[in-house]
């Protein structure tokens, strides 16, 4: 039988594909892009609009790639 995820696993692996998401999309501009830059990307590769939590975590994960700390995941969800 298959378990079902929780709503933890659920949000932990959203956060996750978010930041990779960032990531790569930082990786690549030839430029700092900007927050809206980056919600389009999330956008286009989600096919799904930025809901406002979504924008609060990309806010948060923006801060951390252009702060050059480690974001952790775990920290922020519990």
């Amino acid at each position: 039988m298959l378990e079902t995820p929780t709503q933890h696993q659920q949000q932990l692996w959203v956060v996750r594909r978010l930041f990779r998401i960032c990531k790569t999309f930082r990786s690549m501009a030839k430029s700092e892009p900007c927050l809206e830059q980056y919600e389009q990307q999330v956008r286009l590769m989600m096919d799904e609009e930025v809901s406002p939590a979504a924008a609060a975590w990309i806010e948060l994960i923006v801060g951390s790639l252009r702060s050059g700390e480690m974001f952790r995941v775990t920290e922020y969800v519990r």
